[in-house]
């Protein structure tokens, strides 16, 4: 908290950051007066130094926890945001072996955070921390649609990574609401295994508009074959394999993993949405 307010004290008015109006608070998204808005769970202030212009720079950012009320279902989610103007917002999902920590562990959102983007790993109603919906009074599509929302994630863009058991709900959401939201850039799905998805799914893809990558480990045929079927769907798509790896590649090579997500980020950024891969 003091290292922010130093930050923006220390910062010329045209060139604070995004979120300065109520100071640390408005910075990661809190307001104590909402009672249905982010509540604050812990936060970590992070320097990481690296190169830039044959000069050594430090990226300062902040990687927090917290919760935040949708419909009276309590959502846990990840940040990660250097308190600027974002180059644009990514959003993370996990699969079933995983809560919304494996993203930090792995470095993901440390490594996107340093380069201006604005991450958040959210966990889905009844997976990690994310209470369970017992009414179903809404499509996990439509708690996901809200929560970017709250968040205000659409603005400058958002890029969407889905994995393994949120592959359902994240495409259904893209179905729904790519074709109307030129402000949803891209999505990444990793482990497309055929059983997840049904053919009616496949022929509905048709009408996702955003930037789409599939992501498969070499020897899971599986995967290779429904991420194809997928991708002759989608027209603006392609299908990328980890050799010599299963499932779980971002896990076992974390390092290539991430360097693969940050090209396809660049490529997004300078993509119009109406161009194809």
């Amino acid at each position: 908290k003091q290292w922010y307010q130093r930050r923006v004290r220390d910062t010329k008015v045209e060139d604070r950051p995004m979120y300065t109006g109520g100071g640390f608070n408005d910075f990661v998204g809190l307001n104590e007066s909402d009672p249905h808005g982010p509540k604050l769970i812990n936060v970590k202030h992070v320097s990481k130094s690296r190169k830039k212009g044959g000069k050594t720079a430090d990226d300062d950012f902040l990687v927090f926890e917290a919760k935040v009320e949708i419909l009276g279902n309590i959502m846990h989610y990840r940040e990660a945001s250097n308190g600027w103007v974002p180059k644009m917002n990514v959003m993370l999902f996990t699969g079933q072996h995983f809560t919304s920590s494996i993203w930090n562990d792995i470095g993901t959102m440390e490594d996107l955070a340093s380069l201006g983007y604005r991450v958040v790993s959210l966990e889905l109603p009844g997976h990690g921390l994310s209470r369970e919906d017992p009414e179903k009074k809404i499509r996990v599509a439509e708690y996901i649609k809200l929560f970017i929302q709250h968040l205000d994630l659409y603005r400058p863009g958002l890029v969407v990574l889905t994995c393994d058991e949120s592959n359902s709900n994240v495409m259904e959401y893209f179905i729904r609401y790519s074709h109307t939201s030129p402000l949803l850039k891209g999505l990444i799905v990793i482990d497309s295994a055929a059983d997840q998805f049904t053919s009616m799914d496949r022929v509905l893809g048709t009408s996702i508009e955003s930037q789409t990558l599939f992501l498969c480990g070499g020897t899971d045929s599986d995967c290779q074959t429904s991420a194809n079927d997928w991708a002759r769907n989608i027209p603006n798509s392609r299908v990328h394999s980890f050799s010599n790896a299963y499932r779980e590649f971002y896990n076992e090579d974390p390092v290539v993993f991430n360097t693969i997500l940050k090209r396809f980020l660049e490529y997004v950024a300078q993509k119009p949405q109406s161009e194809k891969i």
